[in-house]
């Protein structure tokens, strides 16, 4: 049972009611029934249930950015996801860059709803009666989901509206413009900072889930390479990769994708799920809607209980397969594949036995339970060993469970696991990063080594700054395969030229539409409708 923040859930009405930033009015009488601020930032229990609802947004299990309608479907847009053909419009248009301002269900609103809430908690957390360092903290657990936030939307839509007070504090804020994406840069640097300030290093079990200095620390550094400081990326970085920082690799890739291993040693921001919290609404946030995660109903293949939306795509399978394991491994390939893929191993080695799930179904009957969306059109897979490739995601599904229709999001109970959002491997492949381009390749060598021993590939000797770079490119790619990373680095990695080359020489659909404006989805219409100082992006203009 997972008693943490997230139980306060039931709070949400009357946090949602105080984020209108109620005031005294009608003969400047308080209404004792109804919760405004006066009668709301009255003790910590009350800040630490407003806290809850901050997070909310960005959790959403349907329709929020690691939601399965909305975010993650924007995130996986790259050249390492196939997306199955006849599939809801408003996912295949953003998929294909065939998307336009009008395209229905942008994450834009939700993330500033989770902005909005940060900056009234931030506003009236100051008159909570509670300790300096109480509010020292909370206000650092604010401003780093009102960073993290400003992140999402700059890397997604580049230059947005700037807002650090809450409308209801300043009309003005009603209507905003957008500002330059440096300056959003600029916040999500300051917001960051004051949450590795104040952030405690561990939490309590009750308050698991919540960010920590360590989460603010590894995003400081992330935002610092986006921007290319990378002077200042390593020394971020390097903090938290020694003590009082105990993260770690798991020895087990698995481990970072199953219920039973949840904040582990390799996790360090992580998003805590409860399926069994409320009735299963989709995705609202009533008293009693749940905050369950959804994903391998999405991911699933048909005939597990999922409703089979994506499959990995030719090209990233070809780059598992590039390099094999010596002689004599307990695998032939990649220990990361057998993660992040199903496929039937006695077609391509004799290492593993073939294996079965949700109810000792074979790969051979899923495949085929498969068949009616994939003949709408799948990836042309590699021949290996003399036999075509098939391939089906395994990352994110409930394969762990071996129970039939675990990946239904129906029964609340395949709704439990969490999402690991950053994993030390990607402290481990940023420092790379920021290592080559500060001179200091030996470090970087290491935190490769790191990263291929747990793959379990053999050792390797790079011949200079270049060969590293492509290797961080490489594991990048197979570490966080369908994670929402490759379509960013590509951006941040490449020209436009160089990336639409990447996307036509991996077949990604969609490939001939991508444009330079396609680096950034568009401000969506309804939020150009309402606020009629907010500008369209330059290249969507």
């Amino acid at each position: 049972m997972k008693t943490n923040i997230w139980k306060q859930l039931s709070l949400v009405a009357i946090m949602t009611i105080t984020l209108g930033g109620c005031k005294k009015s009608f003969l400047d009488r308080v209404n004792p029934n109804q919760a405004v601020e006066e009668t709301f930032w009255v003790s910590e229990a009350s800040a630490q249930s407003a806290m809850a609802t901050v997070y909310s947004p960005i959790r959403g299990q349907m329709y929020g950015y690691y939601g399965g309608y909305t975010g993650w479907h924007t995130m996986n847009r790259a050249d390492d996801v196939w997306f199955i053909l006849g599939e809801e419009i408003l996912n295949w248009e953003p998929a294909t860059y065939a998307n336009t301002p009008n395209t229905a269900e942008s994450d834009f609103g939700r993330l500033y709803k989770t902005i909005n809430r940060a900056n009234v908690f931030l506003s009236n957390v100051k008159k909570v009666p509670m300790s300096q360092a109480k509010k020292d903290e909370l206000s650092a657990e604010a401003s780093f989901l009102r960073g993290f936030s400003y992140f999402l939307l700059a890397t997604n839509f580049g230059d947005v509206p700037l807002r650090l007070i809450s409308p209801t504090e300043d009309p003005n804020e009603t209507m905003k413009a957008s500002a330059p994406e440096d300056l959003i840069w600029k916040q999500i640097e300051a917001d960051f900072k004051v949450a590795k300030e104040f952030l405690p290093i561990t939490r309590p079990a009750s308050e698991s889930g919540r960010v920590t200095k360590g989460a603010a620390i590894a995003y400081l550094g992330k935002s610092y390479n986006y921007r290319k400081m990378y002077t200042e990326a390593e020394a971020e970085l390097s903090i938290i990769m020694k003590a009082p920082y105990s993260y770690d690799l798991t020895t087990k890739f698995e481990d970072n994708f199953t219920e039973n291993t949840e904040l582990n040693k390799e996790s360090v921001f992580e998003l805590v799920y409860d399926g069994s919290f409320g009735s299963g609404s989709w995705g609202s946030e009533s008293a009693t809607s749940t905050q369950g995660f959804v994903i391998p109903n999405f991911a699933g293949a048909q005939g597990t209980g999922g409703w089979f939306k994506w499959m990995p795509t030719a090209s990233i399978v070809a780059d598992f397969i590039q390099e094999q394991r010596p002689a004599g491994s307990d695998t032939k390939f990649d220990k990361r594949m057998y993660t992040s893929f199903f496929w039937k191993h006695s077609d391509f080695e004799t290492t593993i036995p073939d294996g079965a799930w949700f109810g000792n179904m074979t790969f051979d009957q899923i495949w085929e339970a498969s068949a009616t969306k994939r003949l709408r059109g799948e990836p042309d897979y590699p021949i290996i060993n003399g036999k075509k490739g098939r391939f089906l995601i395994k990352k994110f599904t409930n394969f762990y469970k071996n129970e039939a229709d675990a990946n239904s999001m129906y029964n609340q109970k395949n709704q439990n696991n969490n999402l690991r959002v950053m994993r030390f491997s990607e402290v481990l492949l940023l420092h790379a990063e920021a290592a080559i381009k500060t001179g200091k390749t030996g470090d970087a060598a290491n935190d490769l080594k790191r990263i291929r021993d747990r793959a379990g590939l053999a050792n390797k000797t790079w011949t200079g700054p270049d060969d590293l770079w492509k290797e961080v490119i490489h594991q990048n790619e197979l570490e966080f395969f369908f994670e929402g990373h490759r379509f960013f680095d590509l951006k941040r990695f490449y020209s436009f030229s160089e990336m639409k080359q990447i996307l036509v020489d991996n077949k990604k659909q969609g490939a001939v539409n991508f444009q330079a404006k396609h680096f950034y989805l568009p401000i969506p219409q309804n939020e150009l409708n309402t606020n009629t100082a907010i500008q369209q992006h330059p290249l969507w203009r």
